[in-house]
């Protein structure tokens, strides 16, 4: 013999079950949110980042030409000083 579910009480487990779906999803955007902000703040300071770099290599010229010295030195395709210019 099934007892009768009392209607009540099924629609009051619904909406807790309901209640927890969204609490989920808040919680879901919640983060999302906090991911947008930090990207936000990431780009901010990259670009103050960007502007001094650039700031600096204005003030200081001679910094612009070690910079290049480096990035042929260091850089992908690096010139072997013994070989010269094989360009």
């Amino acid at each position: 013999m099934s007892e009768s579910v009392d209607p009540y009480e099924l629609r009051a487990r619904q909406l807790r079950i309901l209640a927890k779906l969204h609490r989920k999803r808040a919680a879901e955007l919640d983060r999302t949110a906090a991911a947008m902000l930090a990207s936000r703040s990431m780009r901010r300071l990259v670009d103050v980042l960007t502007q001094a770099e650039i700031r600096d290599l204005a003030e200081h010229p001679d910094l612009a030409e070690l910079n290049v010295q480096l990035d042929g030195f260091y850089g992908d395709d690096p010139v072997d000083p013994d070989e010269g210019n094989t360009g």
